[in-house]
């Protein structure tokens, strides 16, 4: 017969031996907290999606995971930190937008993206296109038919120059033939009062963003710029409706590709566990998180995707 505490130290065993395996696979194991940065304020997609892994990885992670917001550049100052900064492990990206697959296309930035090294890709974050409802413009095809017939007229907003959605824009008017005016602004925010005040003809918002608005009457829900989300079922691909694009945003974590690769195999092992767990299951569909593990690899890849088609789309312009 097992005594009591004997019971209790091969559940304390049991308990720790996830960590411990990813410890003796590695070598490494933290000793301080991890910090995730944010290149954006608090409340916006990516910072919600950093938060979410931190309530998740409670009670899985040995040690506290912590987020810090350092806004500006559209996400590039964070991430440059990230890039250049000490390969330590206790400092990671939440990134796979704008800062890691638009930007670095359009500025001089003291950083690429194969100086980063995926570790998880943790969710999809869908762009949904929309137009001002007074505005008449119900379709994509109603769109390329308005921009055709008066270039430049229309007008479409994003969250700044270079950034993801300025790229999605980009490609949907270089595959329709058409063009359009961009405004730029600090934030999708900004971008979407001047919608709903009609002082802008379109933009693209969160599936969530763009349900409670149509729900409202505010605006037109035209297409998203990937595939299907399932918030809108729907709601078809710009390539379904006529214009093949495929831009899509995400968020995962990435560290430096300076990283030593024990410490890189525990992240690997500690946050794959956590971005799989029943608990991030449940925190993603309280707020509203496409989920879609992928790897590290198989984040770098999508990331690089993306990168490419962006590219393609911006050509010479």
């Amino acid at each position: 017969m097992l005594h009591r505490r004997h019971i209790l130290s091969l559940a304390g065993s049991a308990l720790a031996l996830p960590v411990l395996s990813a410890r003796a696979q590695s070598g490494w194991t933290p000793s301080r907290p991890i910090t995730l940065f944010v290149g954006f304020q608090p409340g916006g997609g990516t910072d919600v999606t950093a938060r979410a892994v931190v309530q998740a990885a409670e009670g899985i992670s040995p040690v506290p995971i912590v987020v810090v917001n350092r806004p500006g550049a559209a996400g590039a100052i964070a991430a440059e930190f990230i890039a250049r900064g000490e390969a330590d492990g206790y400092a990671m990206l939440v990134g796979g937008g704008s800062e890691s697959t638009t930007l670095p296309h359009y500025n001089r930035l003291n950083y690429k993206l194969e100086d980063f090294r995926g570790i998880a890709r943790v969710n999809r974050e869908h762009m949904v296109l929309v137009t001002f409802r007074q505005g008449g413009i119900n379709s994509v095809a109603e769109l390329v038919k308005r921009a055709k017939a008066e270039p430049g007229k229309l007008t479409y907003g994003s969250s700044g120059q270079g950034g993801i959605l300025h790229a999605a824009f980009q490609a949907l008017e270089k595959t329709a033939g058409i063009q359009m005016t961009h405004v730029a602004y600090r934030g999708g925010a900004h971008a979407l009062q001047d919608l709903l005040g009609g002082r802008l003809d379109m933009t693209l918002l969160t599936p969530a963003e763009a349900k409670n608005q149509a729900d409202a009457g505010h605006v037109f829900i035209l297409a998203t710029t990937s595939n299907r989300s399932g918030v809108l079922p729907d709601t078809p691909s710009l390539t379904e409706a006529g214009v093949p694009v495929n831009i899509e945003n995400m968020k995962g974590l990435m560290v430096s590709a300076r990283t030593p690769a024990p410490i890189i195999a525990y992240h690997d092992a500690l946050f794959a566990r956590i971005l799989q767990s029943e608990r991030m299951k449940e925190i993603a569909q309280r707020t509203n998180l496409d989920l879609a593990y992928l790897d590290g690899a198989g984040f770098m890849k999508a990331m690089d995707d993306t990168s490419r088609a962006v590219l393609a789309a911006k050509g010479d312009s």
